[in-house]
């Protein structure tokens, strides 16, 4: 029996005009292409009306901005930093399991 997949969401834009927050977006979408076996990405487009303020509700953080990484299972993972991190560690999968603490 094949174990279910994980469900991690994207809370992203496509609105905006940072160059720099739109390459963390593609970022975040092509490293988790390669876990897509054990985890399901759910793009949440936080341009559409309310959309910021649903992300940090969710969050429990009144300053988050995007891109940021949150498991229905788990709550929030972190923000770009933190999972870039991650990923230059090694360390993916621990992040998406709330495992993972960066020690820089």
């Amino acid at each position: 029996m094949a174990e279910e997949k994980e469900d991690v969401v994207l809370f992203m834009t496509t609105m905006s005009s940072s160059l720099e927050v739109k390459k963390k977006c593609q970022k975040i979408l092509t490293v988790m292409a390669s876990v897509s076996s054990t985890h399901n990405l759910v793009e949440k487009d936080i341009s559409q009306p309310g959309g910021l303020a649903n992300m940090r509700e969710t969050l429990k953080n009144p300053k988050a901005l995007p891109p940021q990484l949150y498991s229905e299972k788990l709550g929030p993972l972190g923000g770009y930093e933190l999972f870039e991190n991650a990923v230059e560690d090694g360390k993916l999968l621990e992040f998406l399991k709330k495992e993972y603490t960066f020690e820089g």
